[in-house]
């Protein structure tokens, strides 16, 4: 067997190949992070189909670009898989990107959406055979729904590869029981570690971050929201603390959050009614009542770093009063405060709002150290512990795992018990 991991010492856009003497698998095709390279040299097709020659299937963790950005470059002839509301996510984000006026981008969405509406889906718990790999997919919390680690079983050994994954999400509370009734003991385990360069973040659970933003909101009556607008969780939290206000507020977004947002009620909120979004209301410059309401009770808008809301934010915000008026950024601080993955369109959004209030309220999607080490020790691998997704100047021991299983981590090639472990 053989396990070839391409940049597992980065945070995102890992690829793992696991072969056995007959079949190849990979897992996600991510492609690179602002602050790994400008320039991402696997993002092209003939990089793709060199890198997935003799591949019998693909499947995607979940939708982050960094785990699916390359897959309109696959080959028609390899079957790619995904979560099912993972895969109408998918397609809708291309759907909305195909918009831009830009003619080469509109070209290259439109094929996407092709590719896209080709994936094949797997059910939690479902087992997928691919010749003699066997994989079974286990729902994760993570700040994109519809996420999955996978077992992958071959040639007599067990395999966990974790994606990316939490333990302070509304939904993490399945990731203990998944990993000790259904999941048990591996040979190998393959984890992220992005937080493991971030030992001083504040890390709330979304239930904390719920209650601190209906705090802000019982001081600011006019508040502007800025984070993704796929993470069902971040959106249910802060819809659940916009439902606590007293007179009722609008919860405002546009057209295309809208659509997002019935396919998680349809859905995730078909289960909770935490996830449910059917009282969001698509603004209008036209809908002079939504707007009435609006500025009588105040409201919460989705907001995102685009030309349509620069244009909407600058006739609305001149007749709030900024005394009044909240803006909270909900995404990770990098993409507003360091240099080299700094976004440019999200510092002008948030400038925008420079003569009002501006809170930064935000958790991780990532597990913690802490959960990190309980993966391990539930799982108590028997051969090694791989870890990816993570900066390369870290080291997992810093997770406090025991010693013996610190013994078993891997960071470079080797081989184990008759697994070739290619990083």
């Amino acid at each position: 067997m053989q396990i070839a991991i391409q940049r597992p010492a980065q945070i995102g856009g890992q690829i793992t190949r696991i072969s056995t003497a007959t079949t190849s698998i990979l897992i996600d095709l991510g492609h690179n992070l602002p602050g790994n390279g400008d320039e991402d040299m696997l993002d092209n097709a003939q990089a793709i189909a060199e890198l997935t020659k003799g591949c019998s299937a693909i499947l995607y963790t979940h939708y982050h670009g960094d785990h699916i950005g390359l897959f309109h470059h696959v080959p028609d002839n390899i079957p790619q898989y995904i979560g099912s509301v993972a895969k109408q996510v998918v397609c809708r984000k291309y759907q909305q990107l195909s918009y831009l006026p830009e003619e080469k981008g509109k070209t290259l969405f439109q094929q996407a959406i092709i590719i896209a509406s080709n994936m094949r889906t797997f059910q939690p718990q479902q087992t997928l055979h691919f010749g003699d790999i066997a994989v079974t997919p286990y729902f994760v919390s993570h700040s994109a729904y519809d996420s999955y680690m996978f077992l992958i079983e071959a040639e007599g050994k067990r395999i966990l590869h974790t994606g990316d994954f939490r333990g302070h999400g509304y939904l993490s509370k399945g990731l203990e029981p998944t990993l000790k009734h259904f999941i048990g003991q591996v040979d190998v385990l393959i984890i992220e570690g992005t937080m493991l360069a971030r030992p001083d973040e504040k890390v709330r659970t979304e239930m904390d971050l719920c209650r601190e933003a209906a705090d802000q909101m019982k001081v600011y009556k006019y508040v502007f929201v800025h984070c993704s607008s796929t993470d069902l969780e971040r959106l249910a939290s802060f819809k659940n603390a916009n439902n606590r206000m007293n007179p009722q507020r609008p919860l405002i977004v546009d057209t295309f959050q809208k659509d997002i947002l019935d396919l998680f009620s349809q859905t995730a909120g078909f289960r909770s009614p935490c996830f449910d979004f059917d009282k969001a209301f698509t603004y209008s410059n036209s809908h002079h009542k939504l707007l009435r309401w609006m500025l009588t009770n105040g409201f919460t808008m989705f907001v995102r770093a685009t030309l349509k809301f620069h244009a909407c934010l600058e006739r609305l915000l001149p007749i709030l009063p900024p005394a009044e008026t909240l803006f909270i950024y909900s995404m990770w601080s990098g993409y507003i405060t360091n240099g080299n993955t700094q976004n440019a369109a999200y510092l002008k959004l948030q400038n925008l709002f420079s003569n009002s209030k501006i809170v930064h309220l935000h958790t991780s999607g990532h597990a913690t150290s802490e959960v990190l080490c309980k993966v391990c020790n539930l799982t108590n691998p028997r051969l090694t512990i791989i870890p990816i997704h993570r900066d390369k100047l870290t080291d997992f021991k810093s997770t406090g795992i025991n010693s013996p299983l610190q013994k078993k981590i891997v960071t470079e090639s080797c081989s184990v018990n008759g697994i070739d472990i290619i990083l």
